[in-house]
């Protein structure tokens, strides 16, 4: 009798976990706790790409009519 072979399949809920990618204590500013997770990261990249396109797509050149 052979055994039964499972393979590590991951959770399809592991992709909503939040991860710590940067962590600070400054025990000198009052216990002060910083950290930079997944979710942080993700919405700070979205926040200068629309950052981005709204200086690209706004047009400072004004136009003026010949009188």
């Amino acid at each position: 009798m052979s055994k039964p072979i499972f393979t590590n399949t991951p959770s399809p809920l592991d992709q909503f976990e939040i991860r710590n990618l940067l962590s600070i204590d400054a025990p000198l500013l009052g216990n002060l706790h910083l950290s930079i997770t997944n979710i942080g990261l993700y919405l700070t990249i979205g926040g200068f790409i629309v950052l981005i396109l709204n200086i690209l797509a706004t047009n400072n050149n004004k136009l003026v009519s010949n009188s």
